[in-house]
């Protein structure tokens, strides 16, 4: 089956006596729902909205301002707010896979976050608005001194797993990278580049076969794990005790996490994703795959927040064979902006990704949720961890936003240009990461590290244009 065909499907409340459920009737053993969705049903009976869901998009090499920018819309100058409705204009050649979702999206210019230094790629920089080279060596990201937005929004939007992170690496044995999430200071978020890793890790508990098994296994371990730093700690003195304390909660933490994870295996079972496309070699059908895992994993309710890496940085250049494309990302990033070549080699790349964003919304738009669909709850981002260009300067950080997080965003049908860097009325992602943090409750005023070069701009607080 081909995961782009294969759509997600959900027991909904309209399927279910809606009375019946809500006095805790179980379905029986061998239904597919049981009580954990009964348990949601009575949280949307009592008028509580469904929990908002965040998808973070990446890709490499810069995603070019001109490919955003709708042809009919005038270039201008750049020294004034530019805001006009997507509907009077046509979405440009590289992200017309986005059409359907025309009265759904911004198209967003202009915001700068040039303290991340983007060049060839941020890392860590790129959700957390600092350097993350600057401690690091050959373009590492060795500094992962700042939480990334990602976790800082996932603790306002509880999940069993706070964030799901799932790349595609250019080396197709890859299992993880650390790449873009930071979950707390100095502990990056492994990136799971093997979709049939992330499968096991995130549906093993109702999977068959070698998944389920290792998902048992894994029980089994943490168990003996537990058991074991119990047995050692009662033998050590008092104070050595207390240090041994941080590792039996880790453990703990770890465990309570598999439980929970068993308590909603109806619901992952309701939203397995197709696994044809898994153990592919391809790096296009490794992508498709992946946003099948994103899709299942946030229509289960295991998480409320995903970062989908595509970039896998830094110069994790990659050579799209399968969209024709036989030059990698460098070569393209290198070449002249004049030269015909650039945008025959690129712009199919961009429509990939144009399409994995539509296929992410149109899978999200078909699972019915409350009163609406998983879509209506949800937010897509999707950027590049270069900014605007491979030699990203972070001048400004085009980005495409589908959804609006349930209405607390002002993203319907919109094309957002901001005033350039340095001119009266600039804004930074500073600002656009603090509106999606205002969206979800928290109202922090600052985020990241400043940009110097921006003493007299304010860059505290959300952004009034896009925040509801």
């Amino acid at each position: 089956m081909n995961v782009l065909d294969n759509t997600p499907r959900m027991v909904t409340p309209g399927q279910l006596d809606r009375r019946t459920a809500l006095k805790g009737v179980t379905l029986g053993a061998g239904a597919v729902v049981l009580q954990p969705f009964l348990n949601a049903l009575a949280v949307e009976a009592r008028g509580e909205a469904p929990p908002p869901r965040i998808v973070f998009v990446f890709e490499s090499n810069g995603l070019w301002p001109y490919h955003l920018h709708p042809k009919s819309v005038a270039k201008g100058k750049g020294d004034k707010l530019a805001d006009l409705a997507l509907k009077d204009h046509e979405l440009p050649e590289p992200i017309k896979p986005l059409a359907p979702f025309k009265d759904r999206m911004s198209i967003v210019l202009g915001l700068s976050s040039v303290q991340s230094a983007p060049n060839h790629g941020a890392g860590y920089g790129a959700l957390g608005c600092y350097n993350a080279r600057s401690q690091g060596v050959n373009g590492t990201f060795a500094d992962s001194r700042l939480q990334t937005v990602d976790h800082v929004l996932a603790a306002s939007l509880t999940g069993i797993i706070p964030v799901v992170g799932l790349g595609v690496h250019a080396n197709p044995e890859a299992v993880f990278a650390n790449t873009v999430s930071v979950v707390s200071p100095k502990r990056p978020l492994p990136i799971m580049c093997q979709p049939d890793v992330a499968f096991q890790t995130l549906f093993g508990s109702v999977a068959e076969g070698r998944a389920g098994k290792a998902f048992q296994a894994r029980n089994k371990l943490l168990d003996w794990a537990r058991a074991d730093i119990k047995r050692v700690q009662s033998e050590l003195p008092s104070m050595d005790r207390e240090k041994l304390d941080v590792y039996l909660d880790t453990f703990e933490q770890m465990r309570s996490r598999q439980d929970r994870v068993a308590e909603i295996k109806d619901r992952l079972k309701a939203n397995l994703p197709a696994i044809d496309k898994f153990d592919s070699k391809r790096m296009t059908d490794r992508f498709e795959a992946q946003c099948a895992n994103a899709v299942a994993a946030l229509a289960s309710r295991l998480t409320n927040v995903v970062v989908l890496d595509a970039s896998c940085g830094p110069h994790g250049y990659k050579t799209w064979k399968e969209l024709g494309v036989t030059v990698d990302g460098h070569e393209i990033g290198h070449t002249h902006p004049d030269d015909p070549k650039r945008d025959k080699n690129a712009v199919p790349i961009r429509q990939f990704h144009a399409s994995r964003v539509a296929d992410l919304a149109k899978r999200l738009s078909a699972i019915k949720e409350g009163d609406g669909t998983l879509l209506d709850n949800t937010l897509i981002v999707w950027m590049s961890d270069s900014a605007e260009e491979h030699h990203g300067q972070g001048e400004q950080w085009p980005m495409v936003l589908v959804g609006n997080l349930g209405g607390k965003l002002k993203t319907a049908g919109r094309f957002l240009q901001f005033p350039r860097y340095k001119t009266a009325g600039h804004r930074t992602m500073t600002n656009f990461y603090l509106t999606l943090l205002h969206a979800v409750g928290d109202t922090r005023k600052t985020f990241g590290e400043p940009d110097h070069a921006l003493k007299d701009f304010d860059t505290t607080g959300p952004l009034a244009e896009i925040l509801a």
